[in-house]
């Protein structure tokens, strides 16, 4: 099999000649230093270290995340390739960056702002004391300066780069989540303030809901026509659970959320035949039958560390229904074990998983900055290999 047809098969449920693999992805990288450290490894380890490069560009700012070479996803054998948006050509979308004496900061299109420590700083974290509509009534709503989805710049080249994939022997996987529609209504409310107004200011809720999936369908909706025939995975997600369930009862999501996603995922359906990847971090179960109902075909990362999250379990009772897409521990095993505890751990979710197919190997999110170039490499080599 060649790589689409690997991935395919899989998402099919049917049996691929081997696991197929994923890295490069939204949620499925790794973070640059960890990136750095595998490339210099790679050079000193290979007979041609000029084939891996020196330089690389950031694909997102938030997370720290490279834009991976084919050389290294070569080198992995990676079995997907990510079709992104290209950027806006409205100023009001340039990312604004400044600096203090100890953060870099950034203000995106939402409004929303960002801080990174320059010692030892990771990651751009929200800064909630700024959020744009922390103190924002329903009234405030229509005269905020939303960003636009329809923006020609982000369909720029899109079409081209996706049929080029698609040509190439590659899975496609459309990178079009354009943030969380979700999630970025408590990054712009506050994650406290946004959860109790789930109780104390509902109506508030829906009229923030409703504006910001508006949005994101009216983004899909122009990304999907432009290169949805090209494409095999469409990505979605929002983040709706804790290490040990839901981040919201089941009423509230049933009520809150599963409506606006069942809206949005029949967008994804009715435009293009691609599979619909869903990213939920954390103890997800309870939630994965209202996603099966609404349209979810894969689920992603597979947080195996959070509650209930066993995958036996999970394949004994969705398997059927779902493809599992992640799984390899990125909490305790790639930080902190040996190789050799990084290829037990591929050997177990393989087994666990990928019966009559239904699986795509890749980390549980993205590869953090602590993990070692061996259990990089111990994870991508040792699923080829099993």
């Amino acid at each position: 099999m060649d790589s689409r047809e690997r991935v395919l098969a899989a998402l099919n449920h049917e049996r691929p000649d081997r696991v197929p693999l994923d890295l490069g992805g939204w949620v499925t990288s790794m973070h640059k230093i960890a990136y750095e450290n595998l490339l210099n490894y790679l050079r000193k380890g290979e007979n041609d270290p000029g084939k891996y490069p020196s330089r690389y560009k950031l694909k997102d700012w938030v997370q720290q995340l490279p834009d991976i070479d084919e050389s290294v996803l070569e080198r992995l054998g990676i079995d997907t390739r990510y079709v992104r948006p290209s950027g806006p050509t409205g100023e009001d979308w340039a990312l604004d960056k400044f600096e203090d004496e100890d953060y870099y900061y950034v203000t995106d299109g939402w409004g929303v702002t960002r801080k990174r420590p320059k010692e030892g700083g990771l990651y751009y974290d929200i800064v909630f004391s700024e959020c744009p509509l922390k103190d924002a009534t329903v009234e405030d709503l229509e005269d905020y300066d939303w960003p636009d989805p329809r923006d020609p710049g982000f369909v720029e080249g899109v079409k081209e780069e996706a049929k080029r994939l698609n040509d190439s022997g590659y899975a496609v996987v459309a990178d079009f989540n354009f943030e969380s529609w979700y999630e970025n209504c408590w990054y712009m409310r506050g994650f406290e303030k946004f959860y109790k107004d789930l109780y104390r200011n509902p109506d508030f809720v829906e009229a923030l809901l409703d504006k910001t999936a508006e949005i994101h369908m009216e983004y899909l909706d122009t990304m999907l026509e432009e290169a949805g025939e090209y494409i095999d995975v469409v990505m979605q997600g929002d983040d709706l659970a804790n290490q040990d369930g839901p981040a919201m009862s089941l009423e509230m999501y049933k009520k809150f959320v599963k409506p606006r996603q069942e809206k949005i995922f029949d967008l994804v359906h009715s435009k293009t035949d691609a599979k619909l990847f869903y990213h939920c971090c954390g103890s997800v179960r309870e939630l994965l039958p209202e996603l099966i109902d609404i349209g979810v075909d894969i689920i992603n990362p597979v947080q195996v560390s959070a509650k209930e999250m066993n995958t036996e379990e999970l394949k004994s009772e969705f398997g059927d229904e779902l493809t599992f897409w992640g799984a390899i521990d990125t909490q305790k095993v790639l930080p902190m074990g040996s190789p050799q505890d990084v290829r037990e751990e591929v050997h177990k979710r393989i087994d666990h998983l990928s019966n009559d197919g239904g699986y795509v190997l890749s980390a549980v999110h993205n590869i953090q900055a602590d993990v070692s170039p061996e259990n990089i490499l111990a994870t991508f080599d040792s699923a080829r290999d099993y």
